[in-house]
């Protein structure tokens, strides 16, 4: 009985690890790592404010940037931003980049509707921090992934490329 547990917990976990989030990749080639890095923060910069650049991680991170967002069928018209995040990784002699550009809606109304009705008697599942429990209306603000933008990802990852050719 216990090695059935075990192997459920070793499949579960192996399922769920495998579901993270993906990103779109470009091999760069044998680049020195260093370079590869400032060009992505340099191309990255170019569509996106940078929040935070790890030269030791390879992360990049941006601040999210206000985009026009289509009306959404359930969401209707609510503030849409994008948020990018490189990463540029070497595995032996190559370095591949890695990039993610997320589409966020703010649906602080909608979710709020659509919460589920609880009976009294009902064990509350949801904390204040779930609940209205905001100080200002910024903390209020809850952005709901709704997409991702792969041409845009795949934009910033050819202009990597090229501008790492040009500098060759």
């Amino acid at each position: 009985m216990k090695k059935l547990r075990l192997l459920l917990v070793a499949i579960v976990a192996g399922i769920v690890g495998c579901q993270g989030p993906q990103f779109s990749s470009e091999p760069l080639g044998e680049v020195d790592y260093a370079e590869a890095f400032r060009a992505g923060r340099t191309v990255l910069g170019q569509y996106f404010s940078i929040a935070s650049a790890d030269a030791e991680s390879g992360k990049i991170v941006s601040r999210p940037k206000a985009v026009d967002a289509a009306r959404d069928r359930l969401l209707g018209t609510t503030p849409a931003r994008k948020v990018a995040q490189m990463r540029i990784r070497q595995k032996g002699e190559m370095v591949f980049a890695d990039v993610q550009v997320y589409i966020e809606r703010q649906d602080v109304d909608a979710i709020r509707q659509m919460q589920p009705l609880t009976v009294d008697n009902d064990v509350p599942n949801r904390t204040p921090a779930d609940e209205a429990a905001a100080v200002t209306a910024e903390q209020d603000q809850r952005w709901q992934r709704t997409g991702r933008d792969h041409q845009l990802e795949q934009k910033i990852l050819a202009d990597l490329f090229r501008a790492l050719k040009k500098n060759k």
